[in-house]
């Protein structure tokens, strides 16, 4: 579950909040859309989800954001990497490997997996995928 308790984010050097009294709740499983215009917040709200907001982005975090109980001011985004994940607007653009294997396997690799449990459990993603035979396929094609 994400939760949003009267949340405003402040970056440095910004006149006001870039967002302001923000409070909902999605519940677990639940399927949830964000749009609307450019600059008008939207990547602010899912930074905020994943804890990019304010770890990496700097800025002021008032109010309180919580994603399966933890709250992102005191977990960082390594600690939340199990249950959040986005896709921006250009998804090749946030691949890190070349291969679709090596990408499954990043993911993995960031969560401080040891090398078998990794190796397994890639195996079984690839083939619960129907990816096997596309393992070694470069990411841009």
């Amino acid at each position: 579950m994400i939760r949003f308790e009267d949340v405003s984010v402040t970056y440095d050097g910004a006149a006001e909040p870039t967002v302001r009294g923000i409070d909902f709740e999605v519940p677990e499983g639940e399927l949830v859309l964000l749009a609307g215009p450019s600059g008008v917040g939207k990547s602010t709200v899912l930074g905020a989800v994943g804890g990019l907001v304010p770890h990496f982005t700097g800025g002021t975090l008032r109010g309180r954001v919580t994603v399966a109980g933890r709250d992102t001011r005191t977990h960082k985004p390594r600690e939340l990497a199990d249950v959040v994940g986005t896709v921006g607007q250009d998804p090749l653009s946030h691949f890190v490997t070349d291969t679709v294997e090596d990408e499954l396997a990043y993911g993995m690799e960031s969560l401080g997996l040891a090398p078998d449990v990794m190796r397994r459990r890639v195996e079984e993603t690839l083939d619960l995928l129907g990816l096997a035979a596309l393992r070694d396929r470069p990411i841009a094609t």
